[in-house]
């Protein structure tokens, strides 16, 4: 066991080395490929060690749990992400953030060992005594089992978080206390860009500090919204049900004060004539008769099934079972196709096309465009500036108690 915990040390101080230099290096703009292979090759290495020494501390009582307890429960944190950690440390400085915050533990770790043993590794004298202690395995298994469902919840959330951040490139964050939307800007020469992430559902006072933040004069807001000019969808998708239920406020309900304008007709500057003190507000996406077939018929289920009069967890079981009965990969692959690519598409052109005419492009659409959005902001040459969160939805807000109750009497 004395030479396992020793290779585990080593490992660590290996991965903290690594990472800490792969970060440097990355932020010089001089990163090496192959060091990052490597340094990920050993941070899963840690990883999975740092889960089989974990349980280790329950067996063998020799082993210092001061010393080894902040390396196994670190390694493990890295693994989720380090949430919630991501919400207070900009993207760009969280790798070198997390990297100094490892040689930090792992210099830790070597003092405490120093102070045991008088070595930088365990020695054989400190295994002298017996490995097993009934009192040691049976605490170390008590704690471990009260604390299991808080870890569950925790890996649950954090899990949640990273696949948010991840798909919507920062954009939409979950932390402990509600869902966070980020706005940023981008500049070129007096143009400036805004993205400003969405949710169907938050917070009013959300939505109205947003409406409030956008400027008036020389401004377009690229508005999203499928359009329906052929009647396709058979009910209307209305989330303020729902955001009821939560003391919520859809995002249909949030109030643009601005003069309509068709992307078509705006030309070059001059051309168009509005009443000043507003912005232009231009519906930037595109009709439903550009979907194919199959996603009509998805939208159409998902209206029968979430956004009818049954209850919401009956329409959750008929959406799981018609997704079962009727959708694919290739089926599934075409939605995304849909409600993703082909209106990314369309909001990018626009934004290309009033470039020619605005100082100020506004850009509130779903979190999940985000990513292609930016990607096309930053072809276009402009640089990122400041970035803005704020909480859309707080969980400490909810009604739960009366969400319990009209569960309860159904």
């Amino acid at each position: 066991m004395r030479r396992f915990a020793n290779v585990y040390i080593v490992l660590f101080l290996v991965d903290a080395a690594l990472s800490l230099l792969d970060e440097l290096l990355q932020a010089a703009a001089s990163p090496l490929a192959f060091l990052t292979e490597i340094r990920f090759l050993v941070a899963y290495v840690v990883i999975t060690l740092s889960m089989i020494f974990y349980a280790c501390l329950g067996i063998d009582r020799r082993l210092p749990k001061r010393v080894f307890l902040p390396l196994t429960l670190f390694a493990s944190w890295s693994a989720l992400a380090m949430w919630p950690l991501s919400g207070f440390v900009a993207r760009e400085a969280f790798g070198l953030t997390a990297a100094i915050s490892q040689v930090v533990i792992g210099a830790i770790a070597i003092i405490l060992l120093r102070g045991l043993g008088g070595r930088n590794l365990l020695t054989e004298e400190q295994f002298e005594a017996p490995m097993f202690s009934l009192r040691n395995t049976l605490g170390f298994t008590a704690i471990n089992l009260l604390l299991t469902p808080f870890v569950l919840i925790y890996t649950g959330l954090a899990v949640t978080s990273y696949y948010l951040e991840e798909q919507t490139a920062g954009f939409l964050r979950l932390s402990p206390v509600g869902f966070h939307m980020t706005e940023r800007s981008y500049h070129l020469e007096k143009k400036e860009i805004r993205l400003a992430g969405m949710m169907h559902i938050g917070k009013e006072e959300y939505y109205e500090d947003l409406a409030k933040s956008i400027p008036t004069e020389g401004t377009i807001i690229l508005a999203e919204g499928v359009t329906d000019q052929d009647r396709l969808l058979e009910s209307q998708f209305n989330y303020s049900k729902l955001a009821g239920l939560i003391g919520l406020t859809s995002q249909d309900k949030m109030r643009l004060n601005g003069n309509a304008v068709k992307l078509d007709g705006l030309g070059v500057a001059g051309q168009v004539i509005r009443e000043t003190g507003k912005p232009d507000i231009a519906n930037a996406d595109i009709d439903l008769n550009r979907f194919e077939p199959k996603t009509i018929e998805f939208l159409n289920a998902l209206g029968r099934s979430l956004f009818s009069d049954k209850p919401l967890a009956e329409g959750l079981v008929d959406y799981n079972l018609w997704i079962e009965e009727n959708m694919t990969e290739e089926g599934i692959a075409g939605v995304m196709a849909d409600i993703l690519d082909k209106r990314n598409d369309a909001v990018i052109a626009g934004m290309v096309q009033t470039l020619k005419r605005y100082d100020t492009i506004i850009i509130p659409w779903g979190a999940m465009h985000m990513p292609a959005i930016e990607a096309a902001v930053l072809e276009q040459g402009f640089a990122p500036g400041k970035t803005q969160e704020r909480l859309s939805l707080d969980f400490r807000t909810i009604p739960y108690g009366d969400l319990w109750q009209k569960w309860s009497e159904r």
